[in-house]
């Protein structure tokens, strides 16, 4: 298995610029669920942007929690794969997340599936963990107030400041305590990307290109 870390932090954090910036000027591998990392995999693409948000808008009503977490699962899967696909190559690989933040945030919403969340538990886990850490106030401003947000981001139906902040700081906490036996360095993300590319660069320990 080749090491890995996981690049992780709250929503809006500035995660998939970061990883883009990793993949094309550091040259390290990169594996996200994320739409800009999957031109290759459409039927991933397809099932987070046509299911998983309107399937946990209606967890427990429509849907099932265990049917919504299937769905998930399969994403999850996938990164999973992506990452077995590069065991022996050279360099870091970096991971966008990996079940983490989905366990955590889908823990608050109530949407638990226990047998579920055993199998994400019991995947390779990481050298270690780089948390991107944005304060929720921040982030809201960066999602648009809201506009951007997705039913994963927020309690409440709707995108209120009130229920993204709250959840963002609940999530915060959660995500921790999901890593807490992991090496985890926390950094400070509210500077400007150079800044951020760099401090994660550092993190990771191997040289730029």
């Amino acid at each position: 298995m080749t090491d890995f870390w996981v690049l992780l932090g709250p929503d809006f954090a500035g995660k998939s610029s970061a990883l883009a910036r990793v993949r094309d000027e550091v040259g390290w591998q990169v594996v996200s669920h994320d739409d800009a990392f999957l031109d290759a995999h459409p039927l991933v693409r397809t099932l987070r942007g046509c299911w998983v948000d309107e399937a946990l808008r209606h967890a427990g009503t429509r849907y099932s929690a265990e049917l919504v977490l299937t769905v998930l699962h399969a994403v999850i899967l996938h990164q999973r794969d992506e990452l077995l696909r590069r065991a022996g190559t050279a360099g870091p690989v970096v991971m966008d997340s990996y079940y983490y933040k989905v366990l955590a945030a889908c823990t608050l919403l109530g949407v638990t599936h226990e047998p579920t969340f055993a199998a994400w538990r019991a995947m390779p886990q990481p050298a270690g963990v780089v948390y991107l850490d944005v304060p929720p106030e921040v982030t809201w401003q960066r999602s648009g107030e809201g506009a951007r947000a997705t039913a994963f981001e927020h309690y409440g139906p709707a995108a209120t400041r009130d229920g993204f902040v709250r959840m963002q700081r609940d999530l915060r906490t959660a995500m921790l305590a999901e890593i807490r036996d992991l090496p985890v360095t926390v950094l400070d993300a509210t500077a400007g990307p150079d800044a951020v590319l760099a401090k994660v660069a550092a993190a990771i320990g191997a040289p730029r290109c």
